[in-house]
């Protein structure tokens, strides 16, 4: 198999792999939290699963754009 098809493949599962875990951690902190007034004088659910939670994912997107995701070519090889 080319090396391409592996990295892509990689990258895909990763992605899969952090919108599922996004979903997760959005569903516990919009659902299970309770209603006590957070820090930002907002319900401590919303401010935890719209503010916190994308905040952390952006990083983390972010860290394994950096680390785990290659630039290669999408050119024919002859």
């Amino acid at each position: 198999m080319d090396a391409r098809y592996k990295q892509a493949n990689k990258e895909a599962k990763l992605s899969l792999v952090l919108t599922f875990i996004y979903l997760l951690g959005w569903v516990i902190c919009a659902y299970c939290i309770s209603n006590k007034i957070g820090f930002l004088g907002l319900p401590l659910w919303f401010e935890l699963s719209c503010i916190v939670i994308p905040l952390g994912f952006v990083l983390l997107c972010w860290l394994v754009v950096k680390f785990q995701f290659k630039n290669i070519s999408l050119e024919q090889t002859k």
